[in-house]
């Protein structure tokens, strides 16, 4: 678990998509939400993976969910009491950054979810006390790249993949 240098909570908050659908993004709860989250990636478009994540087996699904969810913290986004979105951020080494991974189903993708939920991490982050955000995404996710980009993001590696770091200090 990502041990709070203040003590700060995350507050859900509803969006309306661009569909118009009303959103919840709320934190996520491992013990209510494993099973609804591992459903989501489960049905989740082999074309929407990147580097390798989500994986791809129910087994691998719920081992990497399971990891995430007693290792980090992490939100969802839940539309008509359907997860559709996850992010989760884990800590660096030091505890001073964390590691951000962010994921929409295809069905649900680009009505502005992800990037409602990246803002609220991004602050959720700051009140914490972090210095940064990490991420790291393959160089042909244009559309995850311009969003990052949007909120704030820039390219430190631009090797095979993307490395980028946003500072929020």
């Amino acid at each position: 678990m990502l041990t709070a240098e203040t003590n700060v909570e995350f507050k859900p908050v509803f969006i309306k998509d661009k569909a118009g659908d009303m959103v919840l993004i709320r934190q996520y709860d491992h013990s209510k939400d494993r099973d609804k989250l591992v459903g989501m990636y489960v049905t989740f478009s082999p074309e929407n993976r990147c580097l390798g994540l989500p994986p791809t087996t129910r087994q691998a699904i719920e081992t990497w969910v399971d990891y995430l969810g007693t290792n980090g913290f992490a939100i969802v986004a839940e539309c008509d009491g359907k997860i559709v979105g996850h992010l989760a951020i884990l800590p660096t080494e030091d505890g001073k950054k964390v590691d951000l991974s962010v994921f929409v189903h295809q069905d649900y993708q680009n009505r502005g979810i992800g990037q409602h939920m990246i803002g609220l991490i991004i602050d959720y982050c700051r009140k914490k006390g972090y210095e940064g955000i990490m991420l790291v995404t393959g160089r042909t996710n244009t559309r995850a790249i311009h969003v990052y980009k949007k909120m704030g993001f820039k390219v430190v590696d631009p090797s095979y993949e993307y490395d980028m770091y946003l500072p929020l200090k």
